[in-house]
C-alpha cells in the first residue's frame, strides 16, 4: 500500500441514494435565496400550451426570463453555481463550464402540476413536502441521465432538488430543477468541477484537513484545526493491490484492519516522528471505507485521519493541529509512561495482601520512554 498525493479529482461532488437520510436528498432555495423563480414546462417551447396560459396571467413576462436565464434556461447537462452571503442567501445564480467549480449538475426538471399534492392550488412546497419527489423520481432521473450509474450513500455526491421561487410558484411556475451536487459531510453545499458520469464518488480530504462537527457529534465540514473538530486528515491511501478484488470491497472492519498498519505510518509520516505521534494520545483511524457502490467504478483511495474516543463519545473535541500542539477536550495531552497488561500465568503475589489475593497485573515500560 502506498501513500498518494492527489490533486483534486474533475467531478467530485456528492450525491446520496434512496438509502440515505431523507433530508440530504433535498436542497431548497426558495424564497428571496433564488433570483426569481422557473416557467419549467415552458422552457423547450415558448408557444406551448402551458407557456400560453401563463402568458395569460403575466402577459408582460416572457416564461424564459421570469427567473432569470441561468436558471430558466437550465438544461440536462448544463452546470450551476450560487454565492452565499453572510445571511445564508443565494445570490449570483450563474451558469458555467461544468469544468469549471460549480454546485449542481442538472439532470432535468420535473413538473409538478400532475403530481398528488402539487397542483396548481398547492402552497409551494418545503423540504418536507419535496423528499418524496427526491427519492421517487429526482433520483432515478439522475441515474439515467448519468447513463444507469447509481449513487454512493456515503460519496460526495448528492441529489439536489431546486424548487422555483416563491415568485415563481405563485405565478404558475409548479416545476422543480432536479441534478447532483457536491456536498459535505453536514450537508452544506461545496463545489466540485467535471460532470458526475465522470467523477470518483468516494469522499475524499486533503492531508492536513480537520472536520468539524454535525448535530449529531459526528464528523462534518472542512474547518481550521485552530476550531474544534473531530478529526485530523493525514493521508489518503492507494488500496490496490492491497484489499482483494471482487465484485464488491471487504467489509467495513476489514478494510479498517488491512489499513491498520499503513495509517499509523502515514501519521507517523505527517509528523516525522514516531514519538511525537505517541505524545498525541490520537490513535489512527479510516475515515470512510470504500463503499460497494464506488468500487466497481474504480475508486481505490481510502482516507487515514486521527481521532480520540470520547466518553460519552464517540468523538473527542480536539483543537489545534497535531504538527503544532493539539487539545483533547480543552487540556493537553498527556501521554501513559507504562501500560497495563494481564500477567502470564499465576497472577504474582502482593507484598502484605492476603494469602489468594493478587494484583493481577503488571507494568510493562511503553516503548519510547517518558514522554
Amino acid at each position: 500500500m502506498t501513500t498518494v498525493s492527489r490533486s483534486p479529482h474533475p467531478g467530485r461532488s456528492l450525491l446520496r441514494t434512496r438509502g440515505a437520510v431523507v433530508s440530504s436528498l433535498v436542497a431548497i432555495l426558495a424564497g428571496g435565496a433564488v433570483t426569481g423563480g422557473l416557467m419549467a414546462s415552458a422552457i423547450g417551447d415558448p408557444n406551448s400550451p402551458r407557456a400560453e396560459r401563463i402568458a395569460a396571467i403575466v402577459p408582460q413576462v416572457d416564461p424564459r426570463t421570469l427567473s432569470g436565464p441561468a436558471y430558466a434556461n437550465a438544461a440536462p447537462g448544463t452546470c450551476l453555481t450560487w454565492a452565499v452571503d453572510t445571511a445564508d442567501r443565494v445570490t449570483a445564480f450563474t451558469t458555467v463550464d461544468c469544468a469549471e467549480p460549480h454546485r449542481f449538475e442538472v439532470a432535468g426538471r420535473i413538473d409538478l402540476i400532475d403530481v398528488p399534492g402539487f397542483g396548481d392550488d398547492a402552497p409551494l412546497p418545503d423540504s418536507s413536502d419535496l423528499a418524496a419527489v427526491g427519492t421517487d423520481r429526482c433520483l432515478p432521473l439522475v441515474t439515467r441521465y448519468a447513463g444507469g450509474r447509481e449513487v454512493d450513500p456515503v460519496g460526495r455526491f448528492t441529489g439536489l432538488v431546486v424548487p422555483p421561487s416563491a415568485e415563481g410558484w405563485a405565478k404558475g411556475d409548479h416545476a422543480v430543477l432536479c441534478g447532483v451536487a457536491a456536498s459535505e459531510l453536514d450537508g452544506r453545499s461545496a463545489p466540485s468541477t467535471g460532470v458526475f458520469a465522470e467523477a470518483d464518488q468516494h469522499r475524499w480530504w486533503e492531508p492536513g484537513t480537520c472536520l468539524g462537527f454535525t448535530d449529531a457529534g459526528l464528523p462534518g465540514a472542512p474547518l481550521p484545526c485552530s476550531a474544534d473538530h473531530s478529526i485530523e486528515i493525514v493521508s489518503d491511501l492507494d488500496v490496490t493491490g492491497t484489499f482483494p478484488e471482487g465484485p464488491t470491497p471487504p467489509e467495513p472492519r476489514v478494510q479498517s484492519e488491512l489499513t491498520a498498519e499503513a495509517c499509523r505510518a502515514a501519521g507517523v509520516a505527517y509528523l516525522g516522528d514516531a514519538e511525537a505521534l505517541r505524545r498525541t494520545t490520537l490513535i489512527s483511524t479510516l475515515v470512510n471505507p470504500l463503499a460497494p457502490i464506488s468500487w466497481p467504478t474504480g475508486s481505490r483511495p481510502v482516507t487515514c485521519g486521527w481521532m480520540k474516543a470520547a466518553d460519552p463519545g464517540p468523538f473527542a473535541v480536539l483543537r489545534g493541529s497535531a504538527r503544532q500542539g493539539v487539545l483533547i477536550d480543552g487540556a493537553t495531552p498527556v501521554a501513559p509512561t507504562t501500560t497495563s497488561l494481564p500477567a502470564p500465568g499465576p497472577a504474582p503475589a502482593v507484598p502484605g495482601a492476603p494469602a489468594g489475593e493478587a494484583s493481577g497485573t503488571v507494568s510493562v515500560p511503553v516503548p519510547g520512554g517518558t514522554p
